[in-house]
């Protein structure tokens, strides 16, 4: 590795930096709103701390709905298992059949297993605040245990009869072979019972971390909402602050929670008024707790409202979310949207899952891809070799040149312009390659970071292709590198060396010296805490790289080292002036 690829590298790197210290979520101005809807925010964050008992005094008419006794109904289907509860038609438990958490057992997505996860919230225009769990609903389902497989589809229903002109319906519909459930709400009655003519649909809670680092858990568990072809995060990232809010007008497409392999996101059937995020974060603890919602408004005029939305609760597979048709893909982070994202979405997806149909394991996955990667580059690599076995030719000239013009540094660059033209050498060949592929780099860190596909993937020692393949816990933390020893980086550190020592290069001897040690031990360190898969790339990336580079070496001709001479040979005797002169 030359000097111009550790810059290369090294301005990638500022880059980066930079970039992430720009991309720190920043809470944005809340907007103005009316006195009703504001009161409803207020009190929805309080609600979201921590439950209370409700008297049924303080849901004035519908207090006579919190009565009665629970009753729940399991539906099965070949993707999960969920448990709907009367009180409230709400989503009490969901568990996917073909995901585990980072123990290998079954978990629950929900995490608000006391009221559940879906609600839908109102002010009364008596200035009651209703919350949908705080009601008791009459299950229209007989049975208590219901499957469903294949696209076969059953429905489980529930209603509320709030007085005789007032009634709801909440009718939850699955699909045999889907992560998305249908949620149909009928509303009767109660065009002028709302205060502000609005409600809103939340999901509520947050999702269940999944993962054994909690810490990165957190680091990727966000709020979005997606309208105005604009995306909207909150991150409750900061335990110190109380709560975190943000409410926008507009038409949304969905609003969602997620935690870093899954999501659940809330697709309206219709035009909404806006939504509405809230997030906290305790003391103590990694997890961030959030509402995500939708604001509808009520028709005008109309007695009886039918709002027709998907739940889709699962992973965070690119294709099976881009499925929905809304844009839910955009709530996985590839990185920058003019960069990375299409390096990610339209190479490295594509690819993987096209060979994934042929090859079944991941591992094999990554190392024909970093295979392909470097087939496709050598033109690059063989131009860059070139250029630095004449820039190395070059080097006693150049340092000739640096000490006769070195009080001349307009007189330098030119004299160094000159030599680079005639021996035919571009200074920036040796580093291109390295640039070019640095997209890839970082959007391939974004895949394997984010995308559920390497998730309790193995290859060979490595147990899960998605997090470090640690051998060794230390049980504490070294600063820089970690509380663990991974394999794939210092394989990888070691094939860096490798590379390095074959590779022409325009360093002096001592240069060399350091940067033979300095850079392996940057990517040591580096990598030692990336997903195994990216080590596993970069590893037989650099073994191709060695084997590639040998091959040109042996390969050179002694007609083009002739060559090269001769070019450096020129550019070593300045062009004569022309004959002639001025006129006398």
């Amino acid at each position: 590795m030359d000097r111009n690829s550790v810059i290369g590298f090294a301005l990638i790197a500022a880059i980066m930096i930079v970039w992430l210290q720009f991309m720190k979520p920043q809470q944005k101005a809340e907007l103005e709103t009316t006195a009703a809807r504001k009161e409803l925010a207020v009190k929805s964050d309080a609600g979201a701390a921590a439950p209370a008992a409700i008297l049924p005094d303080s849901l004035g008419a519908f207090g006579r709905a919190t009565a009665g006794p629970e009753k729940l109904v399991t539906v099965e289907n070949d993707l999960m298992k969920a448990t709907i509860s009367s009180k409230g038609a709400t989503l009490k438990s969901l568990v996917l059949k073909r995901h585990l958490n980072g123990q290998r057992k079954p978990f629950d997505l929900v995490s608000a297993h006391d009221k559940g996860a879906l609600s839908m919230l109102f002010l009364s225009s008596d200035g009651k605040r209703i919350d949908t769990r705080d009601l008791n609903f009459r299950s229209l389902s007989v049975d208590s245990v219901m499957t469903v497989t294949g696209n076969r589809q059953i429905a489980v229903s529930y209603v509320l009869d709030v007085d005789p002109s007032r009634s709801m319906q909440v009718t939850y519909t699955f699909t045999g072979d889907s992560y998305s459930i249908g949620y149909d709400l009928k509303l009767t009655g109660f065009g002028s019972t709302m205060a502000g003519n609005q409600y809103q649909l939340a999901w509520d809670g947050g999702m269940t971390y999944s993962e054994k680092d909690q810490l990165d858990e957190a680091t990727n568990a966000i709020a979005s909402a997606y309208l105005g072809g604009g995306l909207v995060k909150l991150d409750a990232k900061d335990a110190k602050q109380p709560y975190y809010r943000e409410e926008e007008s507009g038409k949304a497409q969905w609003v969602a929670v997620r935690n870093k392999y899954f999501v659940a996101a809330l697709i309206p059937g219709r035009d909404t008024e806006g939504v509405y995020l809230n997030g906290s974060r305790k003391q103590g603890s990694e997890f961030e707790n959030y509402v995500a919602a939708l604001k509808m408004g009520m028709p005008v005029g109309k007695n009886v409202v039918e709002d027709h939305y998907r739940i889709y609760v699962g992973p965070l597979d690119y294709n099976t979310v881009k499925s929905q048709n809304v844009g839910l893909e955009k709530i996985m982070d590839f990185g920058w949207d003019w960069l990375t994202r299409p390096f990610a979405e339209y190479i490295i997806l594509p690819i993987f899952n096209l060979m994934n149909r042929y090859v079944g394991n991941y591992g094999l996955i990554i190392i024909i891809f970093a295979f392909l990667i470097k087939a496709v580059t050598y033109p690059l690599s063989l131009a860059s070799t070139k250029s630095m076995k004449k820039m190395s030719a070059l080097q006693p000239l150049m340092q000739e040149i640096q000490e006769k013009y070195k009080d001349n540094p307009a007189k330098l660059q030119s004299e160094m312009g000159r030599i680079y033209k005639e021996a035919g050498v571009n200074p920036l060949g040796g580093c291109l390659p390295t640039v070019l592929q640095m997209p890839l780099l970082f959007a391939m860190f974004y895949v394997f970071r984010s995308s559920i596909q390497l998730r309790q993937h193995g290859f060979l020692w490595a147990k899960d292709l998605s997090v470090p393949d640690s051998i060794l816990d230390f049980g504490f933390k070294l600063p820089l590198y970690g509380d663990h020893i991974a394999v794939f980086p210092i394989l990888m550190a070691i094939t860096v060396y490798l590379q390095q020592k074959i590779t022409p290069t325009t360093q002096t001897n001592e240069q060399m010296k350091i940067m033979l040690w300095m850079f392996p031990a940057m990517m040591l360190l580096f990598f030692n805490n990336m997903p195994a898969g990216l080590g596993l790339y970069y590893l037989m990336f650099n073994i191709f790289s060695v084997a590639q580079q040998y091959y040109i070496n042996s390969t050179t001709t002694p007609e083009e080292k002739a060559a090269a001479s001769l070019q450096v040979a020129a550019a070593k005797t300045p062009q004569q002036p022309r004959k002639g002169g001025k006129k006398k």
